[in-house]
């Protein structure tokens, strides 16, 4: 095997294991948002906690084999760099909003082991957790299909822009569920 072959089975690997986790952690926050008590709670706290394992590694063997390939392939392709430049913003959006909610979940979890206390609720249902995870997995797409079309100039922006925008869209109808769900609440209460 050479060394190029060994890079770019690492470069698909990690893809791999960046859609894992980032379905995992999608997954994972859809329950969390769905639950009502401890016991539902807690086996989601903990794919929640696990998914950035499998991803926030995977970026950076992502970034890094990418990298080596373009070196390889040649740098004048328009599209690596926004490529690239999306990856990073995934990282970062991962980092500076999912980051640390998780963080707090975690810590309030660990605070009240045995309830579902009303801030551990609250911060179970934060609407960013899911608007996060589902701009970064636009952002995914955005550059597979770059990554297969290999899109010159002004048409790999625009690629990278609509997945963007498809993602900042898929991200707005986070905020629709509470609102839903407070209104079939407000609808189940008994009349007086």
């Amino acid at each position: 095997m050479t060394l190029f072959a060994a890079v770019l089975f690492s470069h698909i690997a990690g893809a791999f294991f960046l859609f894992a986790g980032l379905s995992l952690e999608w997954l994972a926050v859809s329950h969390l948002r769905k639950t009502r008590d401890r016991a539902g709670a807690d086996p989601w706290i903990k794919a929640v906690r696990i998914a950035p394992s499998f991803y926030a590694p995977a970026i950076g063997v992502v970034f890094f084999s990418g990298r080596y390939l373009a070196s390889k392939v040649g740098w004048d392709q328009s599209w690596i760099f926004a490529a690239l430049a999306a990856l990073v913003v995934i990282g970062l959006t991962g980092i500076v909003v999912t980051r640390p909610r998780v963080n707090a979940i975690l810590k309030i979890a660990k605070e009240t082991p045995d309830k579902l206390s009303a801030s551990l609720e609250q911060r179970l249902h934060d609407p960013v957790l899911l608007a996060s995870v589902r701009f970064r997995v636009a952002l995914v797409f955005g550059i597979l299909l770059l990554m297969v079309t290999k899109l010159d100039g002004m048409f790999s922006l625009m690629a990278i822009s609509g997945a963007a925008a498809l993602g900042a869209l898929m991200a707005g109808l986070a905020w629709r569920r509470p609102l839903l769900h407070q209104a079939t609440t407000a609808n189940e209460l008994p009349a007086r």
